[in-house]
């Protein structure tokens, strides 16, 4: 489904987007930040994640996991 979105939002704007490795969101791939990721403990394969500036924002905060809705 996220790649829907994501092949939609590509096709109707030039920029190109990436997915929020902690939260998920679609975001521009010049607003995300790119961090190292954790390999072993969550099972991504690539030494770097992008986040967005919400979820860095809460990381600088230490904030640890995501809010529970």
């Amino acid at each position: 489904m996220q790649e829907d979105i994501l092949g939609t939002r590509r096709t109707a704007v030039p920029e190109t987007f990436v997915t929020c490795a902690r939260c998920g969101q679609a975001t521009l791939v010049r607003e995300a930040r790119v961090i190292e990721s954790d390999v072993l403990s969550d099972g991504t394969i690539s030494e770097f994640v992008y986040i967005c500036p919400d979820c860095q924002k809460a990381i600088d905060a230490g904030e640890k996991d995501l809010p529970v809705e």
